[in-house]
């Protein structure tokens, strides 16, 4: 991480709020319920990351049911130590079975330490109204800083994201014409794309409709995502500088128009008055045909978006029902085997590993028993390469936090030095990001605040040691032999998905093509094809896949074709003809299969056909069949 003034400002702002937050919490709900406080607030930032103000009164009984649900599970399980072995194993799999997502990153963590928290620090039946007091404020917290900073998230991100694709396609547009390598841009852009439409999944309603800023906004998104892939897709015989100055200045319209400096007519006339010059032109080439295409979605959104009042942002237009696939939270049957699945092969492990962790623990009335437990949560995580490094660099923070206090703890013996010292190790924390490193100093900070309060740091260490080290061996035992979940069983289920999710994208392409009204559909396809990736990416840090690219090719491809078919009227012999390819392609994806000679048909309709809507038709079509051959050939 880059330290700079402003990050250093930042993180200093958050570490005293944080600090603030514990503090107030402690007093109001007093010491025995601190750690709730502690969770609560790492609920509160790691869930910054998800707009949850669609629903804020539902969100808000779901957070307090699930900390009520952990508060009474810690609670019962603390009676006898064999009723915490079926309670522990039911609130662990619960919290992590809810909370991890194929697609999204997990949300488990906080309310899965929470549970640990509660374990570690079991109250009486008189604390008990308290102790659920304070869970019933944590939920409530979570929802109240969702409401203060992402209420209007896609409004003021996503206008913020825009223009920043806008301005780096401009920033491609002038490397392509001064030869430079667009490789790194082209990333760029990619990755920006993506962010903006998780920005939009997020906001959905009943997690399928989208608002109509929502989709406005997704439609730009595709614009996009076509222009940086075309200008990719360019070779230098076939450039051709005047499309590009003019798609340029449409570029720096749509930063104008995103940031109000122009009315929705002066961009209308702006936007007209170069893609009116095209209109008396004879153009064969579908490059530049294809271009003006998405420059003219892009007007035509971009204008949308401009009239759109501000009270219609989030409103939802729900004109179709929702899918069967789309309720069961599946796109195909290729990944539905349970056992197998990412959710359930975490939320078993981990659960098993609580429990015993917790059995042990109880059973021999382990001081530090608690830090066993700490450490699976911290090593066991969905995939088993991730997990393995994670164990390693485990002990090694452990081993080195531990010598770290023993040290300074010699050399400082007042109590005031030794606080001193913790807290500029806690806000340390807002700048080392690095797993290793990071969990250092939670060692330093953990041991440390035990032996503020115990003055027994050599024993503490060893004992911790001691603990972490069985914790590491324990984890590792689960994850080797209970529901293995390896990063290729990740990489495969991953490629199955998107393989349903593209036969999909060609099944809502057939209904439309046939009068269907399933825009919700298509564009949830299209943004889970971009999230599929995404998840892909983070799997496999140096992916070097060029499988990966076709697939967004051919999403991008059949994206654009939907939106072609709605904005324009096509015949009824064309329409038809469509439908036939469309159906043909998906028993090829099916059955992985391919006949050339759709190719061959296809060219000769393109330089067959006179109008220039057709040939732009044919040519989107073409482009699907093309990559339909290239995603077989890998396979």
């Amino acid at each position: 991480m880059k330290i700079t003034k402003k990050s250093i400002q930042f993180n200093t702002l958050l570490f005293l709020g944080i600090m603030l937050f514990i503090f107030a919490f402690s007093a109001a709900f007093g010491k025995e319920n601190f750690l709730i406080g502690v969770s609560t607030i790492t609920a509160m930032l790691m869930f910054l990351e998800r707009d949850l103000t669609a629903h804020p009164i539902t969100n808000t009984f779901k957070l307090i049911s699930l900390n009520l649900f952990i508060g009474i599970a810690a609670f019962l399980a603390g009676f006898n130590v064999w009723l915490g072995i079926p309670i522990n194993f039911i609130a662990m799999f619960v919290i992590s079975y809810l909370l991890i997502f194929n697609l999204k990153n997990p949300l488990y963590f906080p309310f899965s330490l929470q549970y640990i928290f509660l374990l570690s620090t079991p109250v009486t039946v008189s604390e008990i109204p308290l102790r659920l007091a304070s869970l019933v404020f944590g939920g409530i917290a979570i929802m109240g800083l969702q409401m203060l900073v992402n209420r209007n998230r896609v409004k003021k991100n996503g206008d913020k994201k825009i223009k920043t694709i806008a301005t780096s396609l401009i920033q491609k547009v002038e490397q392509f014409k001064n030869n430079e390598d667009t490789t790194e841009i082209y990333e760029q852009i990619a990755s920006d794309i993506n962010s903006l439409r998780n920005m939009i999944y997020d906001k959905r309603e009943e997690d399928f409709y989208l608002t109509k800023e929502g989709r406005l906004k997704l439609n730009l998104s595709a614009s996009f995502d076509k222009i940086n892939l075309l200008l990719s897709d360019l070779t230098k015989e076939e450039i051709d500088h005047e499309i590009l100055d003019d798609l340029h200045q449409c570029l720096t319209l749509v930063c104008n128009g995103i940031d109000d400096t122009k009315t929705a007519k002066e961009l209308d006339d702006a936007f007209n008055t170069i893609l009116n010059k095209y209109d008396d032109k004879e153009i064969n080439t579908l490059f530049v045909l294809r271009l003006l295409s998405n420059i003219a979605f892009l007007k035509e959104d971009l204008i949308a978006i401009r009239a759109l009042d501000r009270s219609h942002y989030d409103v939802v237009e729900k004109f179709e029902q929702i899918p069967t696939k789309f309720k069961q939270f599946t796109l195909g049957g290729k990944t539905a085997h349970h056992t197998t699945s990412i959710k359930f092969s975490y939320a078993v492990r981990i659960a098993l590993a609580i429990t015993i962790g917790a059995f042990i623990t109880d059973f021999f009335d382990l001081n530090e028993g608690r830090w066993i437990l700490f450490t699976v949560l911290s090593v066991i995580i969905p995939i088993f390469e991730q997990s393995k490094r994670k164990m390693q660099d485990r002990i090694f923070a452990t081993f080195v936090g531990a010598i770290l206090i023993s040290v300074l703890f010699t050399l400082f013996d007042s109590e005031l030095s030794r606080s001193i010292i913790l807290m500029i190790a806690g806000y340390l924390m807002n700048f080392i990001k690095v797993y290793r490193y990071s969990t250092i100093i939670v060692t330093f900070t953990a041991i440390g605040g035990v032996a503020l309060a115990t003055e027994t740091t050599p024993f503490l260490t060893i004992e911790r040691i001691a603990m972490v080290i069985f914790g590491v061996i324990l984890a590792l035992l689960i994850n080797q032999f209970v529901f293995k979940y390896d990063l290729e069983d990740s990489n495969q289920d991953l490629k199955d998905m998107y393989d349903d999710t593209i036969l999909a994208m060609l099944n809502e392409l057939r209904g439309n093509v046939r009068g269907d009204d399933n825009k919700h559909s298509a564009m949830n396809m299209l943004i889970i094809t971009n999230m599929i990736e995404d998840r892909l990416k983070l799997n496999n840090q140096n992916l070097d896949a060029p499988w990966l690219l076709h697939y967004r090719l051919l999403a991008s491809n059949l994206y654009e074709l939907y939106q072609w078919i709605d904005a324009h009227e096509l015949k009824k012999d064309l329409l038809a003809q469509l439908i036939t390819r469309i159906e043909q392609l998906s028993k090829h994806l099916e059955n992985n299969t391919f006949d050339t000679s759709l190719i061959l048909e296809i060219e000769n309709q393109i330089t067959s056909v006179r109008y220039t809507d057709r040939k732009i038709t044919w040519s989107i079509m073409l482009d699907i069949t093309l990559e339909v051959q290239q995603i077989q050939k890998n396979n």
